[in-house]
């Protein structure tokens, strides 16, 4: 309904939908990665369209999404689903988001 309610309301907007949120409390394995706020080796970013993408999110990565997509065009009235996994991942690198984000609107 939320959804639903934005989309009609004429107004640009943005949907990040994650996965199970981790690192945070209750979440994270461990007490010292919830008290450092780190993805620990989960900062890898898979980003997908449609209500389909299953996973873990890191709390951390789910915040750069965001942050991320107020600032690229390719994201805007467009709803992703962002999960995180071990490896590498973008960071702060405007241009790999805005990659990752371009490859899930073309899949």
């Amino acid at each position: 309904m939320g959804e639903e309610f934005l989309q009609n309301s004429g107004f640009p907007y943005t949907i990040i939908r994650p996965g199970r949120l981790t690192d945070g409390p209750y979440t994270s394995y461990d007490l010292n990665t919830l008290l450092k706020a780190t993805a620990g080796q989960r900062r890898a970013v898979l980003i997908g369209q449609g209500d389909k993408l299953v996973g873990e999110a890191s709390r951390i990565v789910v915040a750069e999404a965001c942050i991320q997509a107020l600032d690229l065009e390719v994201t805007e009235n467009q709803i992703y689903e962002v999960s995180s996994v071990e490896g590498e991942g973008p960071g702060n690198d405007t241009q790999k988001w805005r990659e990752l984000f371009e490859a899930a609107r073309s899949s």
